[in-house]
């Protein structure tokens, strides 16, 4: 039988947590995390998500989550993520670029009765949208 080793208010959290457990050898499961990935707002209704483990290996499993919980697992090492200023330019390019492709073909669709009209600018804003994108970077660079 199963017993409850700790408790998450976040689906993510406890996938790690029972992920976590396993890699050291428990078999440990999340409760209802089906339910919760069909309704994310079920996650208060139950009381958060319950990790949960064999009876007989529920003592390892909490002293591990008290050791997660504590930072004995963490590293002083820095993230290997650049500052918010170091992004460049392309990249915000590309980053608009995608957000914008599907506003673009969003305006491309639509009634039947005014097909013929955005038939006829599609091109116009296709061509529109790739000048932006080559563009915005390189304003960007002369900006910074």
């Amino acid at each position: 039988m199963s017993i409850e080793v700790g408790r998450f208010h976040d689906l993510h959290e406890a996938e790690l947590a029972a992920g976590l457990l396993r890699s050291a050898g428990i078999r440990a499961e999340v409760a209802d995390h089906h339910l919760i990935g069909m309704d994310p707002l079920m996650q208060r209704a139950v009381g958060g998500l319950r990790v949960m483990a064999p009876d007989d290996e529920a003592a390892d499993a909490r002293a591990i989550l008290v050791r997660v919980q504590s930072g004995e697992f963490t590293s002083a090492e820095p993230d290997d993520l650049p500052a918010a200023g170091d992004v460049p330019a392309r990249d915000l390019g590309l980053t608009l670029g995608v957000l914008a492709a599907p506003w673009a073909a969003a305006g491309m669709t639509g009634a039947r009765r005014s097909v013929s009209v955005r038939r006829r600018y599609a091109p116009l804003a296709i061509v529109l949208l790739v000048a932006l994108l080559v563009a915005l970077p390189l304003v960007l660079r002369i900006l910074a």
